[in-house]
């Protein structure tokens, strides 16, 4: 006999990083309230744990606590997330750190009822091993959609980018022609042919433990990733399941801290008053991974001021001081310094154009509430996302496409920003996100993202772990 869905016991294992976690947050609304599983765990550290039991305020679910591990080398103390390491240098250390977690995992393995599917992150290789010793199914979540996971993969393999002389030097890839990558579009260790060293070791230990996984969850949906997404299928593997975009689950009523309460309503009466006088703004926000550098920020900063446009702008308090900036534009900008609700903000009707790093989660948000990307990507996947904006989905301009280190003037910035906001690039691109938006949430509201998940279900709940 065969366990029924609603009695399916999840295990899910978020890596340390808010861009990682929310999503899969979203999925555990997603799979109690669409009741295909009875029993929910959550897997986290103790620093992380507040946020993730205030996240899933609703749902009935077990969060467990594994100690983090102290006295890493090169790791400063009382850190347990990527988004509060003071440099992104340190994310090796971190992710030794954090495998060091895989002896208690697995002695809580052992003590809990049986699970019946573990979904982990992708960054969390090493919990296939933990997963195969009591015979649990791992479902692997990479936070990045079927073209960049897709484009990745090949480029790894095929290394269609060995015999280029530059950085610049165009070349395509097997399945998709018509596109023209460069080293540039890739991060390491993907921007080399013949990578070595840490960082490329721990990326192939991930790819080997993912292709040993029973398949892979991805946040986005068929009608996007359609083609992607089926390549991946009949060429790669394991077997992929668009199950997104998990941001339709995002809720507002999280309990802030007085301060962030207060800024949200500051925030949100400031949008309104921009809907109420006709004044479409735009939002500008890079993320809490990448840091731009002070000089790039102030030539922002004075394209914003020329643009003539209004504006909410998030700015970690690190990254620079603008209080003469933000006094010379208060009539029509608004500088934000803390942690924002960004889907809010973005699901705003005032709110016409995002100037974005193209992280996938903040892809999907903007898509899902139909505004247009001003793309500007930073680090990791970010310039395949970018590309897969503007040149496939087309629901963006691109900013700064290619390279990763050179100063973009204001007088750039100024110009795309009009041509978002108000040109014919704008409206055309604005009027391909709407479309997109509405086929958004038919995905997820019945359609192939709905379907997708109770066929995964399905599947994995009809081999041996699940029989009873």
């Amino acid at each position: 006999m065969v366990t029924s869905p609603s009695s399916v016991h999840i295990a899910i294992f978020p890596f340390m990083s808010k861009g990682h976690t929310i999503p899969l947050l979203h999925l555990a609304q997603l799979l109690y309230h669409r009741c295909l599983t009875s029993t929910i765990t959550l897997f986290t550290t103790p620093l992380n744990s507040p946020f993730i039991r205030q996240s899933l305020t609703g749902v009935k679910a077990n969060v467990i606590e594994l100690p983090f591990p102290e006295n890493i080398p090169d790791l400063p103390p009382g850190i347990e997330s990527t988004d509060r390491l003071p440099s992104m240098l340190l994310f090796l250390p971190f992710i030794h750190a954090v495998k060091q977690l895989q002896p208690l995992f697995e002695e809580t393995l052992k003590s809990l009822p049986t699970i019946n599917l573990l979904i982990s992150d992708g960054f969390l290789g090493w919990s296939r091993d933990s997963s195969a010793k009591f015979n649990i199914p791992r479902m692997v979540f990479y936070g990045m959609g079927n073209f960049a996971m897709t484009i990745s993969a090949i480029v790894a393999t095929e290394k269609p980018h060995r015999h280029v002389s530059s950085d610049d030097e165009p070349f395509s890839v097997t399945p998709l022609p018509h596109l023209k990558f460069t080293k540039s579009d890739f991060s390491p260790p993907f921007d080399d042919p013949d990578p070595k060293g840490p960082l490329a070791e721990f990326v192939y230990e991930q790819m080997i433990a993912t292709r040993q996984s029973h398949g892979i969850m991805v946040n986005s949906f068929y009608e996007l990733d359609e083609p992607y997404l089926d390549y991946w299928n009949k060429n790669i593997g394991p077997k992929a399941w668009c199950v997104g975009p998990l941001c339709l689950m995002a809720k507002h009523n999280v309990e802030l801290d007085q301060s962030l309460e207060e800024q949200r309503r500051a925030c949100m009466q400031w949008l309104d008053v921009r809907s109420t006088s006709n004044r479409p703004v735009l939002y500008v926000a890079f993320g809490s991974q990448a840091h731009v550098p002070a000089v790039q920020l102030q030539e922002i900063a004075a394209a914003l001021e020329k643009s003539e446009i209004d504006f909410l702008w998030v700015i970690r308090d690190e990254d620079a001081e603008f209080g003469e900036f933000e006094q010379k534009v208060q009539d029509r900008g608004m500088v934000v310094h803390k942690w924002v609700d960004q889907v809010e903000i973005l699901r705003h009707e005032s709110i016409k154009g995002f100037m974005s790093h193209c992280g996938w989660n903040s892809v999907m948000e903007s898509v899902t509430a139909g505004v247009p990307i001003l793309a500007w990507p930073l680090i990791a996947e970010q310039h395949l996302n970018a590309k897969f904006v503007v040149e496939e989905m087309k629901v963006g301009l691109g900013i700064r496409m290619r390279g990763r280190d050179e100063l973009i003037k204001s007088e750039h910035v100024e110009e795309m920003v009009r041509e978002l906001m108000a040109g014919e690039g704008g409206k055309e691109v604005a009027k391909n996100v709407k479309v997109l938006s509405d086929k958004a949430k038919m995905a997820m509201d019945g359609g192939s993202s709905w379907s997708s998940l109770e066929a995964m279900i399905s599947e994995v709940s009809s081999i041996n772990s699940f029989s009873s």
